[in-house]
């Protein structure tokens, strides 16, 4: 019989990795399927949207989809074609490469972008990081004025 122990509670597999060009180390993760929400980064930069589940925009533009087709790609594809521009001048994809937060080079070890977060390696540490984290959000996290009118 498997003792407690042996059960393994990492499932949104969760590791360390380190970036290739400045060796920064980070933190990547499986989107968790509990947050009501999108994540979709920039393909030139660090930068992402995070969209709700209820965003009357995302809402509209899923029930706008053909009744037939529900497949994530093609709700994707919809969202981003909605979405502002990224202040860099990059857009939001789901499938853009994830990028390292300090020097924006290509996370070569995530090799299928789509549903995979990455934030900075102190995100797992056992002390507070509550204004860290606070501060890294309002700089790499954009969760209003998302779409083009």
């Amino acid at each position: 019989m498997d003792q407690v122990d042996d059960v393994d509670d990492n499932w949104l597999n969760g590791e360390d990795i380190t970036c290739p060009e400045c060796h920064e180390r980070l933190y990547r993760l499986d989107h968790s399927p509990l947050l009501d929400c999108y994540f979709l980064y920039c393909d030139s930069c660090p930068m992402r949207v995070d969209i709700s589940y209820y965003d009357s925009t995302c809402t509209t533009i899923a029930d706008a989809l053909p009744s037939r087709d529900d497949a994530y790609s093609t709700l994707m594809a919809a969202l981003e074609a909605r979405l502002r521009p990224c202040d860099c001048g990059g857009r939001f994809r789901d499938s853009a490469p994830r990028r390292c937060h300090l020097c924006s080079a290509v996370l070569t070890a995530i090799s299928a972008p789509s549903g995979v977060d990455v934030w900075p390696g102190w995100w797992t540490a056992e002390t507070d990081t509550g204004s860290l984290e606070e501060t890294f959000t309002a700089r790499y996290f954009r969760s209003e004025n998302l779409w083009e009118h």
